[in-house]
């Protein structure tokens, strides 16, 4: 395939209650050209093998991890035999991601070139695709079914392709070449105010039902039901042009706004400003995927959990983080349902431009009691440590996805962001990161309501 005349787009996701071989490949093959354009505008010789972010491996790992994770499933849920593989020392190789606390954690590898592991790319789409066709339509497809195996590798390219994103960001803008297609939103409007409404208490309901024909990761499942007293929140996403306020006034500066581990990761790395703003002798650019721009006033501004948290406090008046309750409390009044079935193109979700909007930008994808940006644009760090849900279960083909996550050192984050595809563009799916990690995640804020 040729990247260069691919349009940039993500499709609907994929039925489980009936399986479409045809539907089930285009869905495919639209993940897997999306990452090939991704990796394709890497430009400079031997990037691919720097490490963007010391808590990452290099990009080769990721380039080759998607495709080895899908022979790696299907093996293991006996769709194909051991003699299938394609390469086992690569498949081991590329078979685990990291989650490291510290870089120290990482050990060395010897990574294959590009040419090899695009070779080994290659095959795995060629059998992926013969794979697919072969499959008998209208076969139902559960969680204790073989082909989920298939269906969560298609899941899990989607994430790398949102998370592998975030590192090639963070290389410099000259190694990159935005990809023909890749189209960011206007910047140059001037940021809103940012009012504060109130949502009333309701019963939230939280986790996907088991009979859902979509694919689903294993911490969706299960149930919790939350009584959610009325609260208030901001209309919007915290923008740039308030963040800048907040770092302007020292906030970077005193420890008072921060929390202790905040701080210390603070103090330890020397931070001073948002990991996408370029600090030059005029102020402050912004760097998108791969272009730096003037700062765009009105996109949510774009940082990590302890960021977030030392913004609530320094704004004060009782300011915090939004709760997972609160977040689907305020969610059941958006004028749009996303997007599992049947799917919508309200939200700045799967690609529908290639950086943030404006807040407020795409009206439909406000709710009916003023909120903009209900879904998408950028990820909303929560205030809950990772957990689960009453009723969870490992899935067996990927025990460790969330459980070892599920603890104090990983916060949560909902909505989506103009990267995420799939059913991560989903009302079910919750995610979670360390709280020093980047992704292009922001936040909005919450407080209670007086006595």
């Amino acid at each position: 395939m040729d990247p260069s005349t691919k349009l940039l787009s993500a499709t609907a996701p994929v039925r489980t209650d009936g399986l479409d071989p045809a539907a089930l490949l285009a869905y495919f093959q639209n993940i897997w050209d999306l990452n090939e354009r991704l990796f394709a505008a890497i430009e400079k010789e031997g990037a691919r093998f720097v490490n963007p972010d010391p808590l990452r491996h290099p990009l080769i790992f990721y380039h080759g991890h998607t495709a080895a994770f899908y022979i790696n499933k299907l093996v293991m849920a006996g769709l194909l035999d051991e003699s299938d593989r394609i390469d086992p020392a690569l498949e081991r190789l590329f078979a685990q991601g990291v989650d490291p606390a510290r870089a120290e954690e990482l050990g060395a590898e010897a990574w294959p070139t590009e040419q090899a592991t695009q070779a080994y790319r290659d095959q795995a789409y060629r059998l992926l695709v013969d794979f697919i066709q072969a499959l008998a339509p209208g076969t139902v497809v559960h969680p204790a079914h073989p082909l989920w195996s298939l269906y969560m590798g298609l899941e899990h390219d989607r994430i790398h392709f949102e998370t592998s994103s975030v590192l090639i960001r963070q290389y410099p803008a000259d190694w990159l070449r935005r990809p023909e297609g890749w189209t960011y939103a206007p910047s140059d409007v001037p940021a809103p105010e940012n009012a504060w409404l109130a949502v009333p208490a309701a019963e939230v309901k939280l986790g996907k039902p088991d009979d859902f024909p979509t694919f689903g990761w294993d911490d969706e499942y299960g149930h919790r039901a939350v009584s959610v007293p009325a609260f208030e929140a901001t209309q919007n996403l915290i923008t740039n042009a308030e963040f800048m306020a907040f770092l302007e006034a020292g906030g970077y500066e005193n420890p008072a706004y921060w929390t202790e581990d905040g701080w210390a990761w603070r103090s330890q790395f020397e931070v001073a400003h948002p990991k996408f703003w370029v600090k030059t002798p005029d102020g402050f650019r912004y760097r998108a995927m791969f272009d730096e721009l003037d700062m765009p006033a009105a996109w949510p501004v774009e940082v990590n959990w302890y960021e977030a948290a030392a913004y609530c406090r320094w704004y004060g008046q009782g300011a915090r983080l939004l709760s997972e309750a609160e977040f689907q409390a305020l969610a059941q009044w958006a004028l749009h349902t996303p997007f599992d079935l049947p799917f919508a193109d309200h939200y700045n979700l799967n690609v529908k431009f290639g950086s943030p909007t404006p807040v407020g930008m795409l009206p439909e994808a406000g709710s009916t009691l003023g909120f903009n940006d209900i879904w998408g644009n950028v990820w909303c760090w929560l205030s809950d440590d990772f957990y689960s849900l009453d009723g969870y279960r490992p899935h067996p083909y990927y025990l460790d996805f969330s459980e070892p996550y599920m603890d104090a050192d990983h916060a949560m984050l909902l909505g989506g962001s103009w990267a995420t595809t799939g059913t991560g563009a989903s009302r079910y799916y919750r995610l979670w990161f360390r709280r020093h990690f980047y992704q292009h995640a922001g936040f909005r804020m919450a407080r209670n309501l007086p006595a």
